[in-house]
């Protein structure tokens, strides 16, 4: 069992005036390999957010393109392609060069799940954008408002503390009211702005590329990579 022990440690001390934090001894070398590794995840999270956005781009223009091209084939339009690095110049490539090239890929898929947007920034897009045929686009044919429900816990606390009194009024009151007509305990509800259902399946035929890469920025739906290696060979 590991031995408890109490050391003082000055940038620790600064912060616990009041206390020093005990330390115990784990045996091998399990703290200096997992701050290693903490390290070296944080700098590859630091790398990897650097290069996302030219990837997501390159991977966004490249659904997109095919998807407008394809516009009214629902059959044959796609959610992700596969992204290399380009292949070395002619002149500039051997066998080696090329088999690396070849051996990395990242795979880009759009989804049609849909984020949080800004309403006016979508508005103005949407004031903004001409469709396909040159006509402006009205927002209502594309978008409107839903009524999601939410719950405001800050109404339980008091000083900045859990008031227990108020939390079992508020919920005595509203499972009263429910019962009384029989519905589940409503919460409070807000306006969302929400693309429609049949957004994603018209928005190809309605608009240009551009104007898609345009849509995307201000009524983002997920985007994922995943990188894709070749089965290690037993």
């Amino acid at each position: 069992m590991a031995k408890l022990t109490s050391i003082d440690l000055p940038e620790v001390a600064a912060k616990k005036a009041a206390s020093t934090i005990p330390t115990i001894y784990v045996h091998g070398d399990t703290v200096a390999r997992y701050n290693e590794a903490r390290d070296q995840v944080d700098k590859a999270t630091e790398v990897m957010n650097e290069l996302k956005p030219t990837l997501i781009d390159e991977g966004l223009q490249a659904v997109f393109d095919h998807n407008s091209q394809h516009a009214g084939d629902s059959k044959a339009q796609i959610s992700s392609v596969n992204l290399m690095d380009r292949l070395p110049d002619e002149d500039e490539a051997d066998g080696r060069s090329v088999a690396e090239a070849l051996k990395e890929v990242c795979m880009f898929s759009w989804l049609r799940a849909d984020l949080k947007n800004n309403p006016k920034q979508v508005e103005a897009e949407f004031n903004r954008l001409r469709k396909a045929d040159g006509k402006k686009a009205n927002i209502n044919d594309y978008a409107g408002y839903e009524v999601v429900a939410q719950f405001n816990t800050d109404v339980f606390m008091v000083d900045g503390k859990f008031n227990k009194e108020r939390y079992e009024a508020f919920i005595t009151a509203l499972k009263e009211v429910s019962e009384q007509f029989e519905v589940d305990m409503p919460l409070t509800c807000a306006k969302v702005l929400k693309p429609k259902a049949d957004f994603h399946d018209k928005r190809w035929q309605d608009f240009d590329v551009e104007s898609n890469i345009a849509l995307q920025a201000v009524l983002p739906t997920q985007c994922n990579l995943k990188p894709i290696r070749p089965e290690a060979k037993e």
